[in-house]
């Protein structure tokens, strides 16, 4: 099993502290907003059945590897 990795980190400067719903095959932002819930119900009104749902974080720290 092939994983694919995607970088999200200028999509989601964008973002502090949101509920995002991505389209699936695109991984463009579809909604917005502080509740998962509320974000998921208008991904799906605008024909998105299944969106990829992630928070952005309220910021971005350095990690040390």
């Amino acid at each position: 099993m092939k994983i694919q990795t995607v970088d999200l980190s200028k999509t989601l400067k964008n973002y502090k502290n949101e509920w995002l719903a991505l389209n699936p095959d695109s991984l463009k932002v579809v909604a917005t907003g502080n509740k998962p819930k509320n974000v998921l119900e208008d991904a799906r009104n605008k024909g998105i059945l299944s969106p990829v749902l992630t928070k952005a974080p309220a910021n971005y720290g350095t990690y040390i590897l």
